[in-house]
């Protein structure tokens, strides 16, 4: 087992956490992974190793754990490499797991990109979009994300983010200011990739 968590140390610097079978993470011993907060409760969380990969729990802390944005409640929470976790609002760590492979339902996020689909929020390189993008630039890329490689036509986007409406009232100018604005919203978000391709003809 090669996995770890990827974190900024009480000093500031990077580090790295390696992950054991079973790993209790607290603000104090006897915790594996010690958190000297005042907002991480003694026993915050839990994670543990059981087939077919890792598990997080919340032991029932006073503020909370979360998953890409979404809080864990009583249920345990199956990590992905490149889930980030945040600790109680204060401390964000990154679940980084070399050995697991590739799936196609996750492609996206493990080229830097994934939507939350509960949440409809948006991350990029394991960092959340601030502030949210707009219902229609999430709708248009949610409908790329979902088919990666896949080409779109005119009418099965206005479809997917303006549902309802006459498609004859959709400019092409509409169209092609939606996907620059998605563009430069996701190069300010450090995007490395141009994840939006246009095809005239």
């Amino acid at each position: 087992m090669n996995a770890f968590l990827s974190g900024t140390s009480a000093s500031g610097k990077t580090a790295k956490w390696k992950l054991k079978h079973d790993t209790l993470i607290g603000r104090d011993a006897p915790a594996d992974l010690v958190l000297p907060l005042a907002s991480i409760s003694r026993q915050h969380a839990r994670i543990e190793y059981r087939e077919p990969g890792y598990f997080i729990r919340d032991l029932d802390s006073r503020n909370g754990t979360f998953v890409n944005g979404a809080p864990i409640h009583d249920a345990p929470r199956r990590l992905q490499n490149g889930d980030v976790i945040v600790l109680a609002g204060a401390v964000t760590l990154r679940f980084i797991d070399p050995e697991e492979t590739l799936d196609g339902l996750r492609i996206g996020r493990l080229k830097g990109l994934w939507i939350d689909d509960a949440s409809r929020a948006v991350w990029v390189n394991a960092q959340k979009i601030e502030p949210p993008l707009s219902a229609a630039q999430t709708a248009l890329l949610a409908l790329l994300y979902r088919a990666p490689g896949k080409i779109f036509s005119r009418d099965e986007i206005i479809a997917a983010v303006w549902p309802g409406v006459d498609a004859g009232g959709i400019s092409e100018e509409a169209i092609d200011a939606l996907i620059k604005r998605l563009r430069a919203r996701l190069r300010e978000s450090g995007a490395q990739q141009e994840y939006i391709q246009v095809l005239r003809g």
